[in-house]
Formats: structure tokens, sequence, C-alpha cells
């Protein structure tokens, strides 16, 4: 399945906990209906790129290639990133 939307938030997490693998939880705004809001960068696809910064992400909008593993778990394949999201703080 392939996302369009906003990520308003990064939090990397430790899978399974106590490991050395860390994964990263993106939170998303403005995917369609009965798609996820949560979707997971899996550790093995960090390792590839260093550029992805959790403090960074947050307010870009993205293009996502996802694949549902397992039940409220959706993995990313392929993530796009775009130029940093302005919109004015509540």
């Amino acid at each position: 399945m392939v996302l369009h939307g906003f990520i308003m938030s990064a939090e990397l997490a430790e899978n399974p906990p106590g490991s050395d693998e860390v994964e990263l939880w993106l939170r998303l705004q403005g995917v369609g209906p009965g798609q996820p809001r949560k979707i997971v960068v899996p550790f093995s696809y960090l390792l590839t790129d260093d550029a992805i910064d959790t403090d960074d992400v947050a307010g870009r909008g993205f293009e996502a290639e996802v694949e549902q593993v397992a039940p409220n778990r959706w993995e990313v394949s392929r993530l796009v990133l775009a130029g940093k999201v302005l919109r004015q703080s509540d």
C-alpha cells in the first residue's frame, strides 16, 4: 500500500525490548480513510540510511510503501521524505 501525508511525530523504540535493534515509529496525518496512522521503519532500513533523524522528520511530507506484517504493524519498504512543511502552531 502506498501512503501520502505528513509525519506528526517520530519515536525510536527497541524491538524486542532490551535488544540493540531500534525501530523508528512514525505517527501520520493526512492519510486516507482506513489507512494506518502509525508505521514503523525497521532496524535494517535505518542501517541503510543514516540521514534519517527523528528530530528532523516531524512536520515533513512523505510517501511510503508499507505492508501489514501483523495486526497494527505496518512496515515501511520504501520511504521518501519531502522538505519541511511549515504550519502555524496552535
